[in-house]
């Protein structure tokens, strides 16, 4: 038996994401449903879920009267996103205190692997994506429902962000660094050491994250 097909607006909010995540959609701008349908080949009811979708993602913003857009970014935006996700990314570490960390360890070193792969072919995209995969083996691996769904919504509005500081300065992202420093102090149980990291492996970037965001959308005529 097959496995069933996902839903068409499901579908439709990951090519979407996948634009807004790269640019192709820039931050502030305007979602026409019009415009959606003719460019994906869907009707107008499947085209409005996927951005109701995306709007329950954190990645469109819709106004009365005037739709849906992409989420506008501003400095202070910025701000707010990176330090609750480290926060609560800080947390989740500190969460894994009393734990056998062994197997979890090893999915790390596993990621960390893939990452250095995507680092020296130079995979911005596969790189990101293993980015994420590693901190959320870390939440998984906690099994705090609660603290899974804000912090997915967090890195979920902070991906066009962190997309558009690596698309300038991949080749001097110390991302990977980080994680091997967290890795190692979680293989020697020093869970306090690798939750003091993760915050300010998130914290370090934001000053960055600001001027990528305020550069892009110079370039591109978009009010931050």
């Amino acid at each position: 038996m097959s496995a069933p097909q996902t839903p068409i607006p499901y579908r439709l909010a990951d090519r979407i994401r996948d634009a807004i995540v790269t640019g192709r959609y820039r931050p502030g701008s305007a979602l026409r449903e019009q415009s959606l349908e003719s460019e994906y080949g869907a009707s107008r009811g499947p085209v409005r879920e996927a951005l109701r979708l995306l709007e329950l993602r954190g990645l469109t913003v819709h106004e009365p009267r005037r739709g849906f857009r992409v989420r506008p970014y501003t400095a202070h935006t910025i701000e707010q996103i990176y330090r609750l996700r480290a926060v609560l990314e800080r947390h989740s570490v500190e969460s894994l205190i009393g734990r056998d960390l062994a197997p979890l360890v090893a999915r790390l070193e596993e990621s960390n692997r893939r990452m250095r792969g995507c680092f020296v072919a130079r995979d911005l995209a596969g790189y990101l994506q293993e980015n994420n995969t590693f901190h959320r083996l870390i939440l998984d691996f906690t099994g705090n429902e609660p603290l899974r769904r804000p912090l997915e919504m967090l890195n979920e509005m902070a991906e066009p962000v962190r997309y558009a500081l690596l698309a300038r300065r991949l080749s001097k992202s110390r991302s990977l660094a980080d994680h091997e420093r967290i890795t190692g102090f979680l293989a020697a149980g020093q869970i306090l050491d690798a939750a003091r990291v993760t915050e300010a492996h998130i914290l370090d970037r934001l000053p960055m994250a600001q001027a990528a965001v305020a550069e892009y959308c110079r370039q591109s005529g978009t009010a931050p």
